[in-house]
């Protein structure tokens, strides 16, 4: 297999992994603060963030071992396009509708590992040491374009958590609360953040392959918040209700993280320095 595709296919694991983890803590919150139940496939997402990230180290050993990942992808695949199908068409079928928001989410993951299964299967080759020689001076612009396009991502998480601090300590006082955002999205937003930040300067000497892995996760985390969020937009201005009033501000930014962090992640992984 060839040695660059492959650990680039690694940060992808890295990617599919985070967002697990995104879901399992907002289960594990949900949990403690507000009481909700743990339910089975909240424990497969715990389950599946080991299982992913342990799958996508194995990538980068420089003996690596691309079996497990393999069935790490087919087994998380089928489970996200089951739960997609059980959870979103036939309750959408038995609600009678086309008109309730869809959730992208799950349908994007299991596209997704899909075509990461398929291009681990099937990609072979030897690697090629030289030109990724001649090629490092060449990287280094794709490097500082990932380390500016992170700091702006980084900053509007930043903008985005004070906005919700404040917006939360006057709500607190005039009995105003988000629809769509909660405590949990301050403590992901400052996660973020800080993930962030750690990308951009360590990209300035050489990146990292899981860091950047990480990075596009949080593009895809906040694009999908937007996504549902327009989904829910559209749904309360076609029935005539007033939802989310005062969110559009906080979900304009998410849409602008996840622009960001989404080429910062892709800036990272074409200027990675050879290892």
């Amino acid at each position: 297999m060839i040695e660059r595709a492959r650990k680039i296919s690694a940060s992808v694991v890295f990617m599919l992994g985070f967002t697990q983890l995104h879901s399992f803590l907002s289960a594990v919150y949900s949990y403690f603060e507000d009481e909700n139940s743990f339910v089975w496939n909240q424990w497969v997402m715990g389950l599946f963030v080991i299982l992913l990230f342990g799958s996508g180290f194995l990538l980068l050993k420089k003996n690596p071992i691309r079996v497990p990942a393999l069935l790490v992808l087919f087994a998380f695949a089928l489970f996200h396009g089951l739960s997609t199908y059980f959870y979103q068409f036939k309750l959408l079928e038995n609600f009678g509708g086309d008109d309730f928001p869809f959730e992208y989410t799950g349908i994007t993951l299991t596209v997704i590992s899909i075509l990461l299964f398929v291009f681990l299967l099937f990609i072979r080759g030897g690697t090629s040491a030289s030109a990724d020689l001649q090629a490092e001076n060449w990287k280094t612009k794709w490097r500082i374009s990932g380390i500016v396009t992170a700091f702006l991502a980084a900053g509007l998480a930043v903008w985005a958590l004070i906005l919700l601090i404040l917006e939360y300590n006057h709500s607190s006082k005039n009995s105003v609360a988000f629809s769509f955002n909660t405590n949990f999205d301050m403590i992901i937003l400052g996660l973020s953040a800080v993930l962030l930040l750690v990308a951009a300067i360590l990209t300035f000497r050489k990146g990292s392959y899981l860091l950047a892995g990480l990075v596009l996760g949080i593009g895809f985390i906040y694009l999908m918040n937007y996504i549902w969020f327009d989904e829910w937009m559209r749904y309360a201005a076609k029935n005539g209700l007033k939802l989310a009033e005062g969110e559009n501000r906080i979900f304009g930014i998410y849409l602008l993280m996840a622009l960001f962090a989404s080429l910062s992640g892709i800036f990272q992984l074409v200027g990675k320095k050879r290892t």
